[in-house]
């Protein structure tokens, strides 16, 4: 029996409410009855692994001198560049935030970086700066364009995308780079 007037009257109401619209727990839900190869994916999930690789503390000296050499490669020179440096960033080797009406750039860095990244951290981010105007037209298409309701799923997809293309291109400017410092080198 219910102890007070309005345990009483909840529980009128779902006597009231229920029916066809009863929700019954699934057995597959429950993570004691779940299959070992159903309950597999959950595993992973547990613990984040790191990212593989040794990692070093660079010094601002060694972003502000890298910063300076690729920003005269990638032809960026009237842009104002700010870049900050933190120990551990969440998540991430960098971040960008871009202004192109003013030509302003704020560049946040992780110092602890992956040694075999390297310069890749930099130009990654110093590559957002050129492909901004892509990624703001994408943004312009996805409102336009795509019905409301999927609209966080189109920028999830193309945010993805925009990602592994910067990276791509990032990649290839520091191999390209290093084939020219080192064919400089051998003549």
């Amino acid at each position: 029996m219910a102890s007070s007037p309005a345990e009483a009257s909840t529980q009128q109401s779902r006597r009231r409410h229920t029916g066809a619209l009863v929700r019954y727990p699934r057995w597959v839900d429950e993570p004691e009855r779940k299959s070992p190869e159903a309950a597999a994916p959950d595993a992973p999930a547990k613990a984040p692994e790191r990212a593989p690789g040794r990692r070093e503390l660079k010094p601002p000296e060694w972003f502000e001198e890298r910063l300076a050499a690729w920003v005269r490669r990638m032809g960026l020179g009237a842009w104002t560049i700010r870049s900050t440096y933190k120990p551990k960033l969440r998540g991430a080797e960098g971040y960008a935030e871009i202004s192109p009406n003013f030509l302003e750039a704020e560049l946040q860095f992780r110092q602890d970086v992956l040694v075999e990244r390297g310069d890749v951290v930099i130009v990654h981010e110093l590559t957002h700066i050129l492909t901004d105007e892509w990624a703001r037209a994408m943004e312009q298409v996805v409102r336009d364009m795509v019905p409301r309701r999927l609209q966080r799923e189109a920028r999830t997809y193309l945010r993805q995308q925009e990602e592994s293309v910067v990276e791509a291109i990032a990649h290839a400017l520091v191999r390209t780079a290093e084939q020219n410092d080192s064919a400089g080198g051998a003549k």
